[in-house]
């Protein structure tokens, strides 16, 4: 049997592109994620897909590439390529960054990705993120285990103005060896 991780998150603001906005994503191996997004204002379905061509090293950023969607833009999908790092190894700093473009369809040009994720006590988290039109805030907190899995609930503040609550969670799936 292999193992990969299932992750899991559903968030929801009136205002949002989506309204709730729902993710799966299961990482197949160590690089490669694939999933999807589902945005219940438009009732539509956007894939997702995530990989990581060249990993994180201790002096060396990770260099990830992929598909995703604009959910405060009316959700567009889009391909991205970023780079990221966590500081805690490097520098002592609880917090990791990324850079990165993304062609969203229907637009111009490319749009800057950035952000940042800093891990305030061992159990709650802060982010900020850019997604080339709104800077996002986020907090979330562990809530709970179940099975030894962890739940986190948080708020999001999207584009400013948008304000919502976010639930997720992540656990090892186990699955059936290929014969």
């Amino acid at each position: 049997m292999t193992q990969g991780t299932l992750f899991l998150s559903t968030m929801y603001s009136p205002g949002l592109a989506g309204r709730g906005e729902t993710f799966v994503r299961y990482g197949v191996t160590p690089r490669f994620e694939a999933g999807f997004g589902y945005l219940d204002k438009q009732k539509t379905v956007r894939p997702l897909a995530s990989y990581t061509l060249v990993p994180e090293t201790r002096t060396a950023p990770s260099l990830t590439t992929g598909l995703m969607f604009d959910s405060l833009g009316g959700g567009r999908q889009g391909v991205f390529v970023s780079v990221a790092k966590d500081l805690q190894g490097v520098a002592g700093i609880p917090a990791s960054l990324y850079l990165g473009g993304a062609k969203i369809t229907n637009e111009r040009g490319l749009r800057l990705l950035a952000g940042a994720n800093f891990r305030l006590t061992p159990k709650v988290n802060a982010s900020v993120q850019f997604d080339g039109r709104y800077a996002n805030l986020g907090v979330t907190t562990e809530v709970g285990r179940v099975n030894g899995t962890s739940i986190r609930f948080g708020v999001v503040a999207a584009g400013g103005d948008k304000i919502g609550p976010l639930l997720a969670t992540s656990f090892p799936v186990r699955a059936p060896a290929q014969h």
